[in-house]
């Protein structure tokens, strides 16, 4: 009854207050460890969000004052989410929870369509992508401030340093801020680093990004120690892919020299060795870490094959269609009610690429590959497209395809895709794309 009475109070604030709320996502994406209790039901306010958006977009559409934008990437997730939908029906162990998934899931990819919508022209892109920045500074710090406030004695949540999680690994180590663990925070904070770095690298020719190089440099500065405090493996090794293909890319379409990526290197160089001297468990823990950065050996990369293993027996069972959205928990439960167990949401496969044959058997894993491997090549061709016509976005154009690279490596042993951060950033990334194809926008 509530919900019904404040619907038509949230549909007129979307539709009255509709670029504030669409400059708001930035910000909210970072919230994601931070839900809203509603009905038994955990409820992002970037998923609230992105749902009243689609509010003013469908009455435009329907006033006919905008056109439907689509492109590769919409009509890949549109098919993801027709198939998720369709295996859940048909083999998931827990029907109902498995469509509420689905739901959910739809209400995180529909941040991509909103932006290649609503980022309609230059002026639009250009303020988005500020924010972008700005929330990219806010939540690493307050990620970086709740780690060294837990290390001084007072702790006020965003960070895990206690001992117990650095030696017998049962909790994961590490700043988390306001995001839901220090897996998804170090895959944020290091796609953008790659991505502010990208930005600097090609400053002198972006006439909007030159006047905020301050933001930009604070920014990369924030995110380089964020993701290193995150203590996450694969997103240090994300970076690595990023900057490596931030140099090719940028060599080849803008002609960046490799010695202007020697200034951020040596940065985060002198950073990891300061960190590396640290006393105390922080110190060691880290030291653990980067002496253990490919050991299949470790406790927790055994734990990650046992996962896998399990899922690859299950998925044999259904190999075309899966068995539905998020299964995994239900099945491991084996007909027990799961959402009474102890810290069932930590039941879950921790790589994107195998969760999508899980849920959704192979025709989901070959349209998950399809969609990103289509993102990134048009991410490329617009860079070529930009060229010489307009240096400064491909500049920006190069900076975020390698982002978006150095995004997927972490999904590899965390998947973030539920959530609504990467569909922001990739949806940044689709709007560039669009604009490329469309040189009178202003």
């Amino acid at each position: 009854m509530l919900a019904l009475a404040a619907a038509p109070i949230l549909m007129y604030g979307a539709v009255r207050w509709r670029r504030a709320l669409l400059f708001a996502l930035p910000f909210l994406v970072i919230l994601n460890g931070l839900p809203l209790s509603i009905g038994g039901s955990l409820l992002r306010l970037d998923q609230l969000a992105a749902c009243l958006l689609v509010i003013p977009l469908a009455a435009s559409l329907l006033a006919g004052s905008r056109q439907l934008r689509t492109d590769t990437t919409t009509r890949w997730l549109a098919a993801l989410l027709v198939l998720n939908v369709l295996s859940s029906v048909l083999h998931s162990p827990a029907r109902t929870y498995s469509l509420l998934q689905c739901a959910n899931l739809a209400s995180s990819w529909v941040i991509y369509y909103l932006l290649i919508n609503y980022l309609d022209t230059r002026e639009e892109l250009n303020a988005f992508f500020i924010r972008c920045l700005w929330a990219a500074l806010v939540g690493s710090g307050i990620g970086i401030l709740a780690f060294a406030l837990a290390l001084a004695g007072a702790p006020i949540g965003g960070a895990e340093v206690s001992t117990m999680a650095a030696e017998s690994l049962t909790r994961a180590y590490g700043a988390y801020g306001t995001m839901v663990e220090p897996n998804i925070f170090g895959s944020f904070t290091g796609a953008m680093f790659v991505l502010a770095v990208g930005l600097l690298l090609a400053r002198s020719q972006d006439t909007v990004f030159g006047a905020a190089t301050r933001l930009t440099r604070v920014t990369a500065s924030m995110c380089a120690m964020g993701v290193v405090l995150s203590f996450t493996r694969s997103a240090w090794i994300g970076v690595l892919v990023g900057l490596l293909v931030l140099l090719t890319l940028g060599r080849r379409i803008t002609g960046l020299r490799a010695a202007r990526l020697a200034l951020p290197l040596a940065v985060c160089l002198l950073l990891v060795t300061a960190l590396l001297l640290l006393p105390g468990t922080a110190g060691d823990f880290l030291r653990f870490k980067f002496i253990n950065l490919v050991n299949l050996e470790s406790r927790t990369a055994t734990l990650r094959l046992l996962t896998y293993a399990m899922a690859v027996d299950q998925t044999l069972a259904h190999p075309f269609l899966g068995w539905g959205t998020f299964t995994f928990a239900p099945l491991v439960a084996q007909g027990s009610d799961f959402a009474r167990f102890e810290g069932w949401r930590n039941i879950w496969i921790t790589n994107f690429l195998l969760l999508a044959l899980h849920d959704t058997g192979i025709i989901g894993g070959a349209l998950w590959i399809g969609m990103l491997w289509s993102l990134l090549r048009r991410g490329i061709r617009a860079a070529r497209l930009f060229g010489d016509r307009e240096p400064e976005l491909a500049g920006r154009a190069v900076a975020l395809t390698a982002m978006a690279f150095s995004l997927i490596i972490p999904f590899l042993a965390t998947t973030g895709f539920s959530l609504g951060y990467p569909w922001m950033m990739l949806g940044v990334l689709g709007a560039h794309i669009r604009l490329s194809k469309d040189p009178t926008a202003t």
